[in-house]
């Protein structure tokens, strides 16, 4: 079963656009990792500075391995500066279900 992560970005005042850039330009490379299955950018419509990268991966080692290869490559610190908050980062376990 693939998990399900999410990364919550909260961009300080006015870098939100910065944020989601960033995100746009890495994802083609990102989705091309190994175990990624899907990746998706969300930006909420009430609060620009605030964007989440929706992915799904085979497994949580995958997504641990991909962050940790991001983190060496410096790219999370890239993120980290343009942030209010820490990076809040979620695994889920997707439930199938007949409708």
């Amino acid at each position: 079963m693939s998990t399900i992560v999410t990364n919550e970005f909260h961009a300080k005042e006015g870098r939100g656009n910065d944020v989601l850039a960033l995100l746009l330009k890495l994802a083609p490379e990102s989705n091309g990792q190994p175990g990624c299955e899907f990746i998706s950018i969300r930006r909420n419509q009430d609060d620009p500075e605030n964007v989440i990268g929706d992915t799904r991966w085979a497994t949580r080692q995958h997504y641990d391995g991909y962050l940790a290869w991001r983190t060496e490559n410096g790219f999370t610190a890239t993120f980290y500066d343009m942030l209010a908050e820490p990076m809040l980062i979620r695994y889920y376990d997707e439930i199938p279900f007949a409708p």
